[in-house]
């Protein structure tokens, strides 16, 4: 069943403005149980979120280590995975290094390494995302964590959206 998934801007947090993608400060993130880390506005947000969640029996948790912040050496080493310099007919093109990269066929694409939100520490992978209840859960509570879809195709995908400002209640 097609959903229609909220689709908010990204407010890249002030405290990030001199941070590289992928590349941030360790004392800026937080970490996050069971792995993985986010930036402290968006860990304080997925924290509330994630014990109101538990509340109404819906576990929530990044689907791996690297599912929430992504470092650089990461974005790369899984972008090489998926991609290829060799030209695919009708695959999906990212551009990474002034070069050309064709997704692999039966693959899931990524963001260029430098460019996805899990390098700023404002986004994660929702495991399980489409069993339990946890899609609907979420559609109908992550706004006023301050949390969105970034993309219609990638359900389990989410970013935190509120920069360096934290949901009422949250702290």
């Amino acid at each position: 069943m097609a959903r229609d998934l909220p689709v908010r801007q990204f407010r890249k947090p002030v405290g990030l403005i001199k941070q590289e993608n992928g590349r941030l400060d360790p004392a800026l993130l937080v970490p996050i149980k069971p792995y993985g880390h986010l930036y402290r506005p968006a860990a304080a947000s997925w924290q509330a979120m994630k014990q109101a969640a538990k509340k109404d029996g819906v576990i929530l948790k990044p689907t791996s280590a690297f599912d929430a912040y992504r470092p650089y050496t990461i974005q790369r080493s899984v972008f090489m995975q998926r991609y290829t310099a060799e030209h695919i007919e009708g695959a999906s093109v990212r551009t990474f290094e002034g070069r050309r990269y064709y997704l692999k066929r039966g693959l899931a694409p990524l963001a260029s390494p430098g460019t996805s939100n899990h390098g700023w520490g404002c986004a994660v992978d929702v495991w399980g995302v489409t069993a339990e209840g946890r899609l609907e859960w979420l559609l109908a509570n992550y706004e006023r964590f301050g949390w969105s879809h970034e993309l219609q195709s990638e359900p389990w995908h989410i970013r935190y959206n509120l920069g360096d400002d934290l949901p009422l209640g949250v702290v």
